[in-house]
Parts: C-alpha cells; structure tokens; sequence
C-alpha cells in the first residue's frame, strides 16, 4: 500500500518538530489487534522460468482520528538464484509522522518456519539519496540481509507502519494498485475507516463491505490476475488501472481550503523585513506591473538557490518568506509563497497553484481530491486580465510574454474563495524549442568541398544545464565539446570554427560551427546534378494502430508541445551548359494528427532557400483523428526536397524570396521566421 506523505519528492519546507507517537527507531511485536489472517495462497501453476512464486500480498488499513495504521505482509517462495535478493529487506518511514514496527520475517523450508529476527535485527541508516538533486527528506531507512535464504525458500514478512500527517491532520489519503500483469498468487487491500472517508477504485471487483454508519470495512480480493489490456500509445490516465483509492477530503475546495492558512501564513511579509526593501526597490524601478513581476521572478529565482527539505514533517507547509530570505535557499512551496509576497506587495494579483509537473496530472480529475497528486507548486500571477504563469524553481525567464503554461494538464489554486480543479490551458509554442539553420556555399564547384555555416538555437529546460557545462569550460574545450557535437549529428561537415552564445533575454542557446563540407551530389555532368536538400524533407507520421484486443476508442497522445524548425540555404555552382536548375519542394500548410506541418521553397539567381517546420498543437488527438492519420499516409508530401539541373523550359524569372525567409542571423533571434500557422 503506498501512501503518500509529501507534495513532491521534490518539493517541501522545514517544519519545527511537533509531537507526535513517531519513532526513529524499528519496534518489534506482534500485529494490531484488528489485523486478520493473509489470504490463502493459490495452488495455480506457476509459468516456467518465473523467478519467484507470489504466495499472497496482504494489505490491511485502518483510518482512525489518530492516523493511521498501514499493516503490510507478503510471502514468496524462491524459484531461482535470481530470486534470492528478495531477502535484502529494506522499509522506509518519516520519523516526524511515522513509527514502524516488525512483526514476522522468517524464512519457511520443508514446512517449518526458522524466525530470522531471533538471530538478526535491522540496521537503521539515514541516507539522503537525493543530494545530488539538491533533497533533504530526513526520512530513514532500516534493512536487513536475512541470512541462510536459499532457492526453494519461502521468506514471510510483516510490519506496521502507523502515520499521522503533521499538516493534514484527520484528513487520511492513500491508493493501492494492483498488479497490472499478470503474476500467480493472492492479493487482498482491506481497508477499515470512517464512513465519510470516499473510496473509488477502477477495474476491480466490488469490495464485501460490512460495517455501520461510524466504521466501514472494505475488502477487495484478486486471485490469480491476467495481465491488464492498456492500449498501445493512449494518453497516461489510460494506464491507471486496478487502482483503489480512500480521500478524507470531500472536495477540491476542501483541500484548497486546508492549505490556505498555511501559505497565508507563509507569505506575510513581517514589518522591518529586509524584504521590504526589496520590494521598494522593484517598485521603484519601474511603474509597470509586468516589468515589476519579471524583477520579482528574477529576485526569487536567481538569489534563492533551490533546495528540497523535508525534515521534519516538512512536506506540504511552506517555509515563511523572511525565513527563506534569511536562509537564502528554499524549494518549491518556499519559493513560490516569496515570490507571491512580493507580487502582492507590488500590487498585482497572485496565488500559488498546485500542479503536477513530473508526469502531466493526466487524469487527475478522475481520481478522489487529496494532495498526493501533485508534486509541485508554481504561481499564477493576474495583470490586466492576463494570467501569467511563474515558476520560481527554473532559471533563465526573463520576459513573462515567453512563458508557458505548466506541463500538468490540471491545477488547484490556493487563494481566496472556494477553489476547484482547473484545467490547464493548451498553449502550443509559439517560438520553437529547436532551429537549425544551414548555409551551403556550393559555387566553387561540384568536385570541390563547400563552405558551410550551421547554427542550432536551443530553447527550454534543458537549456540551462547546456549553458552551465559550457560556461565552466575553458574556451578551447567548450570549443572541441562542440566541434564533437557538429561531427556526430552532421558527419558530412569538418568543423574548423565554433562558437556557443546564450541571449538572457530569451533564454536561447546557440551552438554555431563554420568548416567545411562535401554535398552529397548524385548524377554527374551528361546526365545532370541533383541534390537532396538538408532539413527539408518530411517524414511522414506513423501509422497509429493497435492490436485487436485493445480499446479502440481511446485517443493517442502526442509529443506536445514539440516545435521544431529547419531553414536551408544553398549557393548553387553555375549550371552545366545548355542547363539550368530546378526543384522539387512542394508548399506545405496542413494539419494532421495534432501536429501543424508547413514548408516553403523557393530558387532564385542560383539561391535554393528552404524552410520547414512542425508543431504539435495538441497533447493528445481522437481515435478518430488517427484514423484519418493512417488514410492519409499514402499521400503525405514526405518526399525529400531536391535541387536538380534540367534541359527542359527554363522557369519564369522567380520573384525575390520572400520575406518569411529570413536570413543566416535570423534564425537565432526571438521569434525566427518559421511558424506554422495555427489552423
């Protein structure tokens, strides 16, 4: 049974210890009174090869206005060798909200059951395996080798783990999800709780309730389950399968509602904070509210360094504003209650918002209100109407007009009035995540190498991690490091310059190289040259199908927001006599699957230009959608441009290129000229 304890493993502040029945330490006893027997294991065969033999998995739960009570058994026989790390025991807990006691560990041979914890006992560590990530958790860990296990072994293991939430109080949460492919053996969820306590569980069978109008005992109960049929490529809600969940919370609203002191708290500014200063001086910097918003993003995430603390219980209450000043570090709640301070104080609108950043949140709106499904916090600023979405834990956002939505599909504000579960917008990008720009001098000829100029013009999250391994380079080897780069994504060019840059006005990275480069001419001088034109060539999509004995109907995710951009520009060597060139570049301007195509072409005074691009405009498209993705395949204009000498009737004189050209240097700029329209 797993039950969630903090926002995020990322994601939480330093709590003062509070009092509470926790222990650092392992207890050893017996069960809980109310426990019952394990389920009886199954007689079915188990299918050759299989390493361990799942005899049962038991899970019982008892919420009570004191915490609750998470008791958890299993017994697996050992099929094989690769088995044996089963009896590397390891159980973890929160020692601010948590204590954990060990009733059985014992290892059964030939029917008799040797007690391993008469011998052994666990070893206690502290380790914070998220250091590297910048994570404090606090939480210990105990393990154990149980020693003497051998292949054909059965290792039986019980514990409880009692848990009393510092911040949420009463309010119990928590989900179990059954195994999803098929594995042998017996597996039982029993859950005993508070009848106003929601439960919702999908895909499987009815609990056997019993119980009055005060306690209520559920009981689900799977038997040798096949393996779950998800469909192939279906957005991630589709994948929550066998799942039960239990909610103390009776709305969205309700949690809203509970979390609200906690960041009113949090974002109070004390009188004579050295913060006020702060304030006064964005203030007094500029009169516009979206200049003052962009200082105040820029105060939180370039002069508080993030750091994730949970000692402490410090998993959902932000840290105070004057505290995290002081400290100089903070994680996401701290973060965003400093920053929504300060956008207060200037006078503009702003709450903190729970999202879920790591996976999407898709299908949060399915599941029961509790605080498990998020695991971050940004902020949503209001200026003229427009809301802004600010997230202090990036680096980098220099201009609000560039930013973009969270990647969660949903989100729950924490501000003033009752709150309810919002869908986030779907914004496709305007400026894409990747340019790449080619300039091809061919004109010395077709048997002598070309001059080449290539740029790429990086954007996002990954952006910022790019730029800090080069700045700590010296130059020669953030040189080579690129010139390394070129080779292996375009082995046709020798670099012999390169060059990186990074515009802090809108968080763009640029790696550029200059060398030179032999095009891949194909024909020869009686017949005529021709040649494929590099990123000017669609793909085309992939055919989205799915075996028979998946849901058909489920719609298809997609890569959004992906937007990527080629621009291609080649100087031509003069035509063989009597020719002249030509090309094969259809315009493109459509939408399929989600995903904007569009391209243009054109030749002129020997110039051959290109540009093409692709956006996905929406996370997910229907079943239907797909279906006409798969009957438009066939004619998709995937053919690779191509430059060719002709004999034939010489085109009309070309009109100048048009202007959505653009030139070498503009495809490093804010907003390149390569945008698909939005249909």
């Amino acid at each position: 049974m797993r039950t969630a304890m903090s926002l995020a493993v990322a994601c939480a502040a330093v709590l003062p210890t509070i009092a509470h029945a926790a222990s650092r330490e392992v207890r050893y006893g017996p069960p809980p009174r109310w426990v019952v027997p394990p389920p009886a294991a199954t007689a079915a065969p188990v299918p050759p090869g299989a390493m361990v033999r799942v005899m049962y998995v038991d899970n019982q739960i008892r919420v009570t206005p004191q915490g609750e009570e998470n008791y958890q058994a299993y017994r697996l026989r050992i099929l094989t060798a690769d088995a044996l790390p089963a009896g590397n025991i390891a159980i973890g807990w929160a020692p601010a909200a948590d204590d954990m006691t060990v009733h059985r560990l014992a290892i059964v041979r030939d029917g008799k059951a040797i007690d391993v914890l008469a011998t052994q006992k666990f070893a206690i560590l502290q380790r914070e395996n998220g250091l590297e990530q910048a994570v404090l958790d606090g939480d210990l860990t105990a393990t154990l080798q149980a020693a003497g296990l051998q292949v054909g072994d059965e290792i039986e293991f019980a514990a409880t783990r009692r848990h009393r939430d510092p911040n949420l109080g009463d309010r119990a949460q928590g989900f179990m999800q059954f195994p999803v492919v098929g594995t042998r053996g017996s597996y039982r969820l029993r859950l005993i709780a508070p009848r106003d306590v929601a439960v919702k569980a999908s895909d499987l069978p009815d609990p056997v309730e019993t119980g009055g109008d005060g306690e209520v005992e559920r009981r689900w109960e799977l038997v040798d389950p096949d393996s779950v049929v998800v469909p192939d490529g279906a957005p991630p809600r589709y994948a929550i399968r066998r799942m039960a969940q239990y909610s103390g919370f009776g709305s969205w609203a309700d949690l809203s509602a509970l979390m609200r002191p906690m960041y009113d708290r949090a974002t109070t500014i004390a009188p004579g904070s050295p913060l006020r200063a702060e304030v006064a001086r964005i203030a007094a910097a500029s009169t516009d509210p979206v200049t003052r918003a962009e200082a105040a993003l820029a105060l939180v995430q370039e002069r508080i360094r993030y750091v994730y603390v949970g000692l402490d219980g410090g998993n959902y209450r932000p840290a105070g504003v004057d505290e995290t000043w002081k400290r100089r570090f903070g994680d996401c709640k701290a973060k965003s209650a400093l920053l929504v301070a300060l956008l207060r104080d200037l006078g503009i609108a702003a709450d903190p918002v729970l999202v879920n950043a790591a996976t999407g949140g898709d299908g949060i709106n399915e599941r029961l209100p509790t605080p498990a499904l998020f695991d971050h916090v940004v902020v949503r600023a209001t200026i003229a109407g427009k809301p802004y979405w600010l997230d202090g834990t990036r680096s980098g956002d220099r201009r609000l007009a560039a930013l973009t939505p969270p990647p969660s599909r949903w989100a729950l504000a924490i501000g003033a009035g009752p709150a309810m579960l919002e869908k986030v917008a779907t914004v496709p990008p305007a400026v894409p995540q990747m340019v790449q720009a080619l300039d091809i001098d061919a004109t010395p000829g077709f048997d002598k190498p070309a001059r080449v100029r290539a740029q790429q013009t990086l954007r996002g999250d990954e952006v910022q991690g790019m730029r800090a391994q080069l700045a700590g380079l010296a130059t020669a080897d953030a040189e080579r490091q690129i010139a390394t780069y070129w080779r292996k994504t375009s082995g046709w060019i020798e670099p012999e310059k390169t060059a990186w840059r990074y515009d802090d006005a809108t968080g763009a990275l640029t790696l550029s190289v200059e060398g030179e480069g032999k095009p891949d001419w194909e024909g020869d001088g009686e017949n005529g040259r021709s040649l494929d034109v590099a990123g000017a060539g669609f793909s085309p999509p992939a055919e989205l199908t799915r075996a028979k004995d998946q849901d058909q109907s489920a719609p298809w995710a997609t890569n959004y927001p992906r937007f990527t951009c080629w621009a291609t520009t080649i100087r031509l060597p003069a035509a063989a006599k009597g020719r002249h060139w030509t090309y094969r570049a259809l315009p493109v301007d459509r939408e399929l699957g989600g995903v904007a195509y569009w391209r243009i072409a054109a030749l002129d005074g020997g110039v051959m230009r290109t540009v093409m691009s692709a956006r996905t405009l929406r996370p997910e498209i229907t079943a239907m959608e797909a279906r006409t993705v798969n009957a438009s395949i066939k004619g998709f204009d995937n053919k690779v441009s191509q430059v060719f000498e002709t004999d034939g009737t010489p085109p009309a004189a070309a009109a100048t290129p048009a202007k959505g050209f653009g030139t070498f240097a503009d495809y490093a700029g804010a907003t390149p000229p390569c945008q698909a329209p939005v249909k």
